[in-house]
Order: structure tokens, then sequence, then C-alpha cells
């Protein structure tokens, strides 16, 4: 399980908001009951159903990645490989919200006759 935790001074926050505000009103299911991951208290959560992912694509997360106001236990390589088959879940936190990622693989796989690249 992977986390991306937005500020609310993120130049990423508006979009993150309208997302997790436009997935609270349309979905159907709800709401996740309140968790702390990363000792961040979470509160209202989500499950982004399959056809509003491509909202949390286009946020496009790994812009961010070095960002002060982005906290994440993800790499760069993690926040590349989110796609539409990533079970994504948003929560509303104290001064942001939060992103919860399950189905991202660890580690690049080996590619190649031999597993690598000879170049």
């Amino acid at each position: 399980m992977y986390y991306a935790y937005v500020l609310e001074q993120s130049r990423k926050a508006k979009a993150t908001r309208s997302a997790y505000e436009h997935c609270k009103s349309h979905t159907k299911s709800p709401l996740l009951p309140p968790v702390t991951i990363a000792d961040f208290p979470l509160t209202d959560g989500v499950a982004v159903p399959q056809q509003d992912k491509h909202r949390v694509l286009n946020l496009r997360l790994h812009d961010e990645h070095l960002s002060p106001y982005l906290k994440s236990n993800a790499s760069l390589f993690h926040l590349l490989m989110i796609d539409d088959k990533t079970e994504t879940k948003i929560y509303r936190a104290e001064n942001g919200w939060m992103l919860v990622f399950e189905g991202i693989q660890a580690q690049p796989k080996p590619f190649g006759q031999n597993g690598f690249d000879l170049r």
C-alpha cells in the first residue's frame, strides 16, 4: 500500500479537492470508515470508481514527488506506475487529502532475453 498526502498549499490541491468532491458526490456506496495512515488521521474516505480513475491519473502526482507539500511513501517509480488498474481511495485529512493506492508493483519487471538490457 502506497499513499500520497497532498497538502492544501500544494499546487495540486485544487485539482485533488475537485476529484475528491466529485467522487464523494457521485458514489452510491457509503463512506469508508475513519483510519490512520502514517500518523495522519483520515476521515470521509471514498473508493474511486473505475469510471473516475482518470481524474486521479490526471492529477499527475509524479510532478510533485520532490515538493514539500506532498508527503508520500512512494518513490517516483511508484507514482509513475499508477494506472487505471490500481485500486485507489481518497480520504479527507486535517490539512489536505490522502490518496491510497493498492496494486502497484514494487519493482520494475525484468525485460529482455537475459532479464536486463545488454546495451
